[in-house]
């Protein structure tokens, strides 16, 4: 019985971490909103979360730590949207790139600032760039192609991701509206390519 005890101990204070990171996390993600980015230091997140500085760099020891943490979970939540919008089932490229530019169509401007300052955030550190390289590199990679259908995927693709970055780094100033228009005219030019693509495959 003891023994038994001390497991679920275990397993309480395992939990209670797991909250405690989610709960700095969020409060990273709304500080990042409050600010645009330019108030975000470890100090302000720990006193978003009602938190010791102490107890933040107990769970993350350094400001790109924390990015990272947060960038992935952003990339692991929009995965999980896009897919929900193909039903979790195998799809072809041309598939996932139009879920990927409709999710991105249904975002608020809130959600997309954010996954902006998070990609851009770390572009001096390289090495913490993964989790959005993978990510990429799924949706990019199958269209390499010089010509054809592929290849405008590819560009649609690349422009809707180029207007992000650019706004994300404060290159240009993008409206809204201007940002969806983007989004809108690749979308279509997606959906047209799927539909020629889906017409070549039928006998």
């Amino acid at each position: 019985m003891r023994l038994a005890s001390r497991k679920s101990k275990g397993l309480s204070l395992t939990r209670r971490k797991e909250i405690d990171r989610d709960r700095i996390l969020d409060a990273a993600e709304s500080v990042i909103l409050d600010s645009g980015g330019r108030s975000f230091t470890l100090d302000a997140v720990a006193e978003r979360a009602g938190i010791s500085k102490g107890g933040l760099v107990y769970s993350f020891a350094t400001k790109d730590g924390l990015v990272r943490a947060a960038l992935e979970r952003e990339v692991a939540r929009f995965q999980e949207a896009v897919g929900r919008r193909l039903d979790s089932k195998p799809v072809k490229p041309f598939e996932l790139v139009l879920a990927h530019i409709e999710e991105a169509l249904d975002e608020d401007d809130a959600a997309t600032r954010k996954a902006a300052f998070l990609v851009t955030a770390l572009v001096h550190a390289p090495d913490m760039m993964e989790p959005a390289r993978r990510y990429y590199r799924a949706l990019l990679d199958p269209l390499l192609a010089e010509s054809g259908e592929a290849h405008e995927v590819r560009n649609a693709l690349l422009a809707v991701e180029g207007i992000f970055l650019l706004r994300g780094l404060g290159f240009v100033e993008v409206s809204t509206e201007e940002h969806r228009s983007v989004l809108r005219h690749a979308r279509d030019t997606v959906a047209g390519a799927l539909t020629k693509h889906r017409g070549a495959d039928t006998p």
